[in-house]
């Protein structure tokens, strides 16, 4: 992996880094938290505030990672994320929401690396 940004230190669930293995990435911050591209696209955004960005009933913080993809792509990609949350935005761009409170927030976090590492056309946009 190679970052082309100074904000490697600076980034909550700096792990994801480690596991962008032959991948260019590159580091934004915005809205107090971090994005990372790769391939040119958006892929990852991490998010760890106190105050929400968006209110979440019953969840103070929202506190996890969100994987960019589109909706063409949600059906497939439900069962490798099931316990995900899956936010749809306008113009078919979805958000799958891990969060750091989820069991499987580390062995998601993974995969969506390992899928951005492999190129797939799911993630990202």
């Amino acid at each position: 992996m190679k970052c082309t940004m100074r904000y490697a230190d600076k980034i909550s669930f700096a792990f994801v880094l480690d596991h962008l293995t032959g991948v260019e990435v590159q580091i934004k911050p915005m809205f107090g938290c971090h994005g990372i591209y790769a391939h040119g696209r958006l892929c990852l955004f991490l998010m760890n505030r106190e105050r929400p960005l968006i209110r979440r009933e019953g969840e103070p913080m929202q506190k996890g990672i969100y994987i960019a993809t589109e909706e063409s792509h949600t059906e497939s990609l439900k069962p490798i994320f099931p316990a995900a949350e899956f936010e749809y935005l306008k113009k078919g761009k979805v958000w799958i929401f891990v969060s750091e409170t989820l069991p499987e927030f580390e062995s998601y976090t993974i995969t969506a690396c390992e899928m951005i590492s492999a190129a797939d056309p799911r993630i990202g946009r």
